[in-house]
């Protein structure tokens, strides 16, 4: 509540506050708060686990994992080491840290990686218990056609962990560890060379020695080189048993999966792609084919025809690189949705939009009606992209999805953001939570009334809420009365007092002559943001 230039004033406003939303306002986005782990490019693949059996999950990039302090649920009102919200486009994306709790160990010596020129050791990174001693292990594809290797958790024990191989020969540039056997337990797929083999592998007796090889298909098969693209996992015939996709079909799973050499079934899912997603897009009842695009702009969803035919469309070409996927149901609906975004330079610059930028994003898959699908591109950041795998997990135990990155920009990790809390401001009985002048402040009938119809006011008064607030929604109604000409009444955002003055930094929205609904420096008029 201010005098109009400094003139007295006789006047009454009458504010009813409802309460104020720590968050986004009007329907809720999915957002996420974005945490920097580290600036250096360490690793194109990532994994999460409990490395260290603290009861929360890590993060493992090549040569060192992220230790994380503690288990924490993000909300608007959630206090951190944040910066401003981010933005593309005028969107509100959430909030960016850095993490100074989150502890690096190495779990080798160090590399040292130009993300120009060159690559990283580590392509693909999964957590699992390998040699079953209760602790994760760290599971890595090196370069394309190399052996995998696995390094062992040393139990909590400091120095550098012991390297193991597990396969001679990692083929494919997007190698899997999924659930092909239906039980729950993920398994190493890839290819194998020089025979050209595809293959899963499962952990000997004696888990230092060579790992199983069960070869799908080959010699020569397609999909098995060092440098092919396009490989997935999932039921494509509805029999309950996960078969083995890539570009040009997929191999129709045995009841015995150690049986070799599968049916192959011939298909179309060109153009070259990476990680080949299977679920059912549209609702009818059989799954689909999800792909995109590892070195040039696309995405496709490839729908399941009668007979066992695909009918490939077109999702978004606003992309380039996304050289991984993955399936999630982000917002809760009961639709999976998917998560991609840019490696960002794949091919050191070479690829067709290399130099724009390092986009991660989500599609949420819609059905509006019976039979159509729609998606809708959502934005979660311009300034990380993916690599040539990544992980979308409930990291914090909140039991919201997260997403967990790492390529040539570092490593990230992004918390969903939880629902905006409501916090009731005004009790509707008594200040208390609020600090000013309360000579010319009162409440009637459950709103605060300040100022008098035949009282003088003889300057600027303010009433404060005692605490701060982050991002917020804030719904009241006002009521100006009196002399209209010379009264009126605002709202203080962000600001703070002036030492031993009647005036405020900050941005003011007015009540009053001239300036209804303007948003602009309460101090300096003349600056106008916003009017309508």
């Amino acid at each position: 509540m201010s005098s109009r230039d400094k003139q007295k004033w006789f006047g009454l406003v009458w504010l009813a506050i409802g309460a104020i939303g720590v968050g986004t306002a009007g329907a809720q986005p999915v957002r996420f708060t974005k945490i920097v782990l580290d600036k250096t490019f360490r690793s194109e693949g990532v994994a999460v686990g409990d490395v260290n059996r603290d009861g929360k999950l890590d993060v493992l990039a090549g040569e060192v994992w992220y230790e994380q302090p503690q288990a924490v649920s993000i909300s608007g009102a959630a206090p951190g080491p944040w910066s401003d919200a981010r933005r593309q486009g005028g969107q509100d994306l959430g909030r960016e840290g850095a993490a100074p709790d989150w502890k690096m160990h190495e779990i080798l010596p160090l590399g040292q990686y130009d993300y120009k020129t060159g690559y990283s050791k580590t392509f693909a990174n999964f957590a699992c218990d390998v040699n079953g001693d209760g602790w994760i292990d760290s599971v890595i594809t090196t370069m394309m056609g190399e052996p995998s290797l696995w390094y062992e958790n040393p139990q909590g024990k400091p120095g550098h962990w012991k390297v193991h191989t597990g396969t001679r020969s990692a083929c494919n540039e997007t190698p899997l560890f999924a659930d092909l056997l239906g039980n729950g337990k993920p398994v190493a797929i890839w290819g194998v060379q020089p025979e050209g083999y595809i293959a899963w592998f499962s952990i000997p007796q004696d888990p230092y020695q060579l790992w199983n090889m069960h070869i799908i298909a080959g010699p020569k098969a397609p999909g098995s080189q060092r440098y092919d693209h396009g490989l997935g996992v999932g039921d494509i015939n509805g029999d309950g048993r996960n078969d083995v996709l890539i570009q040009q079909g997929w191999w129709e799973a045995p009841q015995d999966r150690k049986q070799e050499n599968w049916k192959f079934h011939r298909a179309d899912f060109r153009p070259a792609c990476a990680d080949m997603l299977v679920y059912d897009v549209d609702g009818d009842g059989d799954n689909d084919v999800i792909t995109s695009s590892a070195h040039d702009y696309g995405i496709w969803w490839f729908e399941q025809l009668p007979g066992g035919k695909f009918q490939r469309h077109e999702i978004s070409k606003s992309i380039s690189q996304t050289h991984a996927l993955r399936l999630a149901d982000l917002n809760g609906d009961g639709i999976m949705d998917f998560v991609t975004g840019k490696r960002y330079f794949a091919h050191n610059g070479k690829d067709p939009g290399a130099f724009e930028p390092a986009l991660l994003v989500w599609f949420e898959i819609q059905r509006p009606e019976k039979g159509k699908v729609q998606f809708v591109q959502h934005a979660i950041d311009d300034d990380s992209g993916i690599g040539t795998q990544f992980e979308v997990v409930d990291l914090n135990g909140d039991g919201l999805l997260d997403i967990v990155t790492a390529n040539k920009k570092g490593v990230h990790v992004f918390l969903q953001e939880g629902p905006p809390q409501t916090i009731a401001l005004f009790d509707g009985k008594t200040f208390d939570g609020w600090e000013g002048n309360l000579d010319y402040f009162r409440i009637e009938d459950g709103a605060i009334v300040g100022g008098s119809l035949d009282k003088a006011i003889p300057r600027n008064e303010f009433l404060c809420t005692k605490k701060e607030y982050g991002d917020f929604e804030l719904r009241l109604k006002v009521k100006l009365l009196g002399d209209l000409a010379r009264a009126n009444a605002g709202i203080q955002i962000r600001s703070r007092r002036i030492p031993n003055h009647h005036e405020m930094i900050g941005y003011q929205a007015d009540m009053g002559q001239k300036y209804w609904g303007c948003l602009y420096d309460e101090s300096r008029r003349n600056r106008i943001l916003a009017q309508p």
